[in-house]
């Protein structure tokens, strides 16, 4: 079947806005006014969450299963999640979770998980390779560390993650990602840390959570 452009894929901007809040900002072509209306709604999300105080990267946070679409997927989030659905110029939607801390050093860990639907109806499939060259395309400096073809129950998918300098001096960061693809939906899992936290609990439990059933 011919493959769903990812225009609208790239138009998810929680990466862009929370990499941006770490210290990325190594983003180029995507500033048209529809992000920068989105952006701005999650930036103010993100930093009400950081008002609120939090929690220290050092132990695991406290984790929840979710359960989406009448269990046709599942994921583990740390309590204190965000969530918003916004709604796709295509007639699709997204719907995002959120949860953004401190580390050690009082930087910003953040992980993040998408689910992208086309419009209802739809028989076209996103493209995985295409999606994976855009999010990598997003960061002209990073340096790819690794890669692996994965799948949760049908949902077949990529894994990569990609060394980025911050350019506040405040050192390498790594950019984790999993994307999945099923029946037209998009499933896109994301961490940005310091590198030193990559190994951080709370992260790995994140990312090694979600169960695609259907």
């Amino acid at each position: 079947m011919p493959a769903v452009s990812v225009s609208a894929f790239r138009r998810w901007p929680s990466s862009v806005d929370m990499l941006r809040m770490h210290g990325l900002d190594f983003l180029t072509g995507e500033k048209t006014m529809l992000l920068q209306r989105r952006v701005c709604g999650i930036v103010a999300g993100l930093v009400a969450l950081a008002a609120l105080g939090l929690a220290d990267v050092q132990a695991q946070h406290a984790m929840e299963r979710i359960t989406g679409d009448g269990g046709r997927y599942s994921i583990e989030m740390p309590k204190g999640y965000t969530s918003t659905t916004s709604p796709r110029p295509d007639g699709g939607t997204v719907h995002q979770l959120t949860y953004l801390w401190k580390d050690s050093i009082g930087q910003y860990n953040v992980i993040a998980f998408a689910v992208i639907d086309p419009p209802p109806g739809t028989t076209k499939h996103f493209d995985l390779w295409e999606a994976q060259r855009q999010v990598a395309a997003r960061y002209p400096g990073a340096f790819p560390t690794r890669y692996q073809e994965i799948q949760s129950g049908p949902a077949k998918g990529i894994s990569f993650a990609m060394a980025v300098n911050s350019n506040r001096g405040q050192g390498v960061h790594e950019i984790a990602v999993k994307i999945y693809g099923l029946d037209g939906r998009l499933y896109e899992m994301l961490a940005a840390t310091r590198v030193e936290d990559r190994d951080d609990p709370t992260v790995a439990a994140f990312m090694n959570s979600l169960r695609v059933n259907r």
